[in-house]
Order: C-alpha cells, then sequence, then structure tokens
C-alpha cells in the first residue's frame, strides 16, 4: 500500500485556528472518534473470536492497533487530512472487519483446507493482516514525517525572518 501526503498547497502545508477544516472540534475530529471506537469493537471482536481464528491473527490485528490506536489520537488533535481519514476508514471500516468477518463466515472444517489458489483460507487471513499491519506502518510513517517536515519548514523560514544577517548594520 503507497500512501501519498497532503496535496502541499498552501492551505496544507499549515494548521491554523483560521482553518476550519482543520479546527479542533470539526466533522474530521468527528470522524476520528467514531473511528477510535470501530477499531477498539474490532480488537474485541478479534480477541472474543480468537479460538476461531489461525495462530498469529489476534496477535497481528493487534499490532494494527497498537499503530492505529495513537495515530488516531494523534489526528485527533493535530486534526487530519481528506486523504489520510479516507485511508483510515478504508482500513477500520472495510478492509479490517472485511478479512475477519469473511474468515469467520466459514465453516471451520474449511478454514484450513487448500482452495484454488492452492492457500487455505487461514494462510489468506494471516497474508491480508500481514499487509494491513504494513499500510498502517506507511500511514503512520506518512502522517509524522509529513508533519515533522512542515516543522522544519517553519523553523526554516523562521531562521529567514528573524535572524539577522552578517549584512545587516
Amino acid at each position: 500500500m503507497i500512501f501519498r501526503r497532503r496535496s502541499g498547497t498552501a492551505t496544507d502545508e499549515t494548521t491554523s485556528a483560521a482553518d476550519p477544516g482543520r479546527a479542533p472540534g470539526t466533522e474530521a475530529v468527528r470522524q476520528v472518534r467514531q473511528l477510535q471506537q470501530e477499531l477498539a469493537g474490532i480488537v474485541a471482536k478479534a480477541n472474543a473470536a480468537g479460538g476461531r481464528l489461525p495462530a498469529g491473527a489476534v496477535p497481528t490485528v493487534r499490532d494494527i492497533d497498537d499503530v492505529l490506536r495513537p495515530l488516531l489520537r494523534y489526528l485527533e488533535v493535530q486534526s487530519a487530512s481528506e486523504e489520510e481519514l479516507r485511508h483510515l476508514t478504508a482500513m477500520i471500516n472495510e478492509y479490517l472487519p472485511q478479512a475477519l468477518d469473511d474468515f469467520l463466515a466459514l465453516p471451520v472444517q474449511y478454514t484450513m483446507r487448500p482452495g484454488v489458489t492452492g492457500t487455505t483460507p487461514a494462510d489468506d487471513l494471516i497474508r491480508q493482516l500481514q499487509l494491513l499491519d504494513e499500510g498502517a506502518g506507511e500511514l503512520e510513517d506518512l502522517v509524522y514525517t509529513g508533519d515533522a517536515a512542515r516543522l522544519a519548514i517553519q523553523a526554516r523560514f523562521l531562521d529567514a525572518k528573524f535572524r539577522r544577517s552578517d549584512l545587516d548594520l
């Protein structure tokens, strides 16, 4: 999964109280809070179904949670771009629950039986969860490195604006 950070327009480069799309208390914050609740529900469901899931599934779901939960808290305070929300929403509302639900819908005797691709549904679930874990890590890196880069840009701007030059008399 490859994610792109905010588009780089002037309004995307900074976060200000004057920008209502990024201010705390906006629709984005409400969405982030909803995603936090939904993620907690998915983790609880995986924990409860642990006996039916293949070895490694529950720890991988928890690894995904360990990445996304702090990221959601961060975005609740810092606010999220539409693209970040879109990726998080798809991961939490669609990809992760669908993988778990599709596996849990199968009768137990079919979960370890190889299918047409030569892999078992258990193998497929583990692979999907690993991909989601990698995607969560990529999204996390994207958000934090993008915000760190904006901080460095602001520092350079302030340095240029307020540092006296050797040419100043």
